[in-house]
């Protein structure tokens, strides 16, 4: 079964001692209120046609007196905001939400144009090293060719020597650091 809230309702005299201002007061800011309404009336009615205040109707005064009192204001201008406020809250709400949305996606394709960036430069470094390592590579069987023409015939004298193993293998482990 679908639960049913009762609105609770102020009198005249509870809301103005709860604003601290007089009646005639009050009934002049709800006047104005009831002129800037979308709807007939802004204030709900009674009966005898008398306006009858909520909880929420207090804090909106409560807000236009507020504004109100704020240097440059003036009461035209506080109800206006206030009623701008009331009617068009889901708007300024979607409003809000957008602008984060679009702060968010803003950040996003930001950092998606940082990422493309950087993978372009690492790409470009890449391809400058596999361009070095080709060219190394040419070196080396380039100077294979011509070693290996120049090289006089191994006599079992020319054998190595103790010490040759020694400067082959810090040769090996150079061309490992450099190639490998």
């Amino acid at each position: 079964m679908k639960e049913i809230q009762a609105t609770e309702y102020i009198s005249t005299k509870l809301v103005c001692e709860t604003l601290k201002i007089q009646p005639s007061t009050l009934r002049k800011y709800a006047s104005m209120l009831d002129e800037k309404a979308v709807t007939e009336f802004y204030f709900t009615r009674d009966d005898s046609n008398n306006r009858i205040y909520t909880k929420e109707d207090i804090a909106m005064l409560h807000r236009v007196i507020e504004l109100k009192n704020k240097p440059g204001h003036t009461l035209e201008a506080a109800i206006n905001e206030v009623i701008g406020l009331s009617y068009n809250s889901d708007m300024h709400n979607a409003i809000a939400v957008n602008e984060e949305k679009d702060k968010y996606l803003e950040a996003l394709h930001s950092f998606v144009a940082q990422q493309n960036k950087y993978f372009e430069n690492y790409q470009e470094a890449l391809q400058k090293k596999d361009d070095q390592i080709d060219r190394l590579e040419s070196l080396i069987s380039s100077l294979i060719e011509n070693n290996s023409e120049n090289a006089p015939a191994i006599s079992e004298e020319s054998k190595m020597s103790p010490n040759e193993p020694k400067k082959i293998e810090k040769k090996q482990s150079l061309f490992k650091k450099i190639f490998g």
